[in-house]
């Protein structure tokens, strides 16, 4: 892999600052970015959530127009 001078002496520093080598660093983001992608093509597969597949619990001490007021926000 190459890196220009620029993103070389950069990411050397960034390198030394975490005790790696830029190697390490390098494999490291893209380990990083890649299981990111990963995740989130998981989300993209999941059902969506629905508000209506949940009941809302009131609080103990939540009087009736506070618990009014927070149905409210999901409906």
């Amino acid at each position: 892999m190459h890196l220009d001078d620029e993103l070389f002496d950069k990411a050397s520093r960034v390198a030394r600052l975490d005790s790696v080598s830029v190697q390490q660093l390098v494999e490291n983001a893209v380990k990083r970015h890649l299981s990111y992608v990963e995740t989130v093509e998981d989300f993209s597969t999941m059902a969506p959530l629905a508000l209506a597949d949940y009941d809302l619990v009131r609080d103990p001490n939540e009087s009736d127009a506070e618990f009014a007021a927070r149905r409210s926000l999901f409906e």
